[in-house]
């Protein structure tokens, strides 16, 4: 199905019922998006299973690209946010994030150093972001695959749950690279490998399209942390859904 055809899709159903999946505790509606943009595919039964055992979960979020994951000087950035969300939703439970983020990195060259964060850092559950260094660098999609598929079997192997994240949607860079077929790749590996694919292309797209945000905008005028809080709260969401927690959520939500 092309992404077109699927936009109409979503459109329609909007028009037909608004069914949005609200951002958790977000003050600001313009995060909501169509459920069908949050929705696991996959659950997270590692992730489960240690938290229920050890009443903590235990985070690694990896990343090529460090002003998406915090190294933006000043500004929070969606992990932070994303932080801030699961232990809200899950206030009996230990939330420990470690985020990683090696600058424009390929897939391929994070792999000989995976096996020594995994020991590291002991995660249940790995959130990868991916995708961007490599459409950038030219990476052929055969190898991305390739290499995307090699460190979701050494994650999975060392017992932990595995998150792809897609890169994000922007005017102006979709105009310097076209993304599709490694987004198509990292589907077809999420599917291949039974893991969820949090995307946040989409997401950012269908924000843009709609007029929640305007992302062609340069402007320091707080859109940054909104977008970030946004993608925060709907991974945190998608992570909550895809887990079996609900004896962590105390009394809240």
């Amino acid at each position: 199905m092309s992404w077109e055809f699927f936009h109409l899709r979503v459109a329609a159903a909007l028009a037909a019922s608004l069914a949005l999946a609200p951002a958790a505790l977000a003050t600001d509606e313009r995060c909501s998006v169509p459920s069908i943009y949050v929705e696991p595919l996959a659950p997270l039964q590692r992730a489960t299973g240690a938290a229920k055992r050890d009443r903590k979960l235990d985070i690694l979020l990896l990343s090529g690209s460090p002003s998406q994951t915090g190294a933006t000087k000043g500004l929070r950035s969606y992990p932070s946010f994303f932080d801030a969300a699961l232990r809200r939703r899950f206030p009996e439970l230990s939330v420990n994030l470690t985020v990683r983020a090696a600058a424009r990195r390929t897939v391929k060259e994070l792999l000989p150093t995976l096996d020594k964060l995994l020991k590291e850092t002991q995660p249940s559950l790995v959130i990868w972001q991916a995708g961007t260094a490599d459409a950038y660098r030219g990476v052929s999609t055969e190898d991305f695959a390739a290499s995307l598929l090699q460190g979701i079997e050494t994650v999975l192997r060392s017992g932990a749950d595995v998150v792809l994240i897609d890169m994000q949607y922007s005017p102006r860079t979709e105009q310097l690279i076209d993304a599709s077929d490694y987004r198509a790749a990292m589907r077809n590996v999420a599917n291949a490998t039974d893991v969820p694919l949090f995307s946040r292309y989409d997401i950012m797209r269908f924000w843009n399209d709609f007029g929640a945000f305007d992302l062609t905008s340069l402007k320091n005028d707080g859109l940054y942390e909104q977008v970030h809080l946004c993608i925060g709260e709907l991974l945190a969401g998608f992570v909550a859904r895809a887990t079996d927690l609900d004896e962590f959520r105390g009394t809240g939500k």
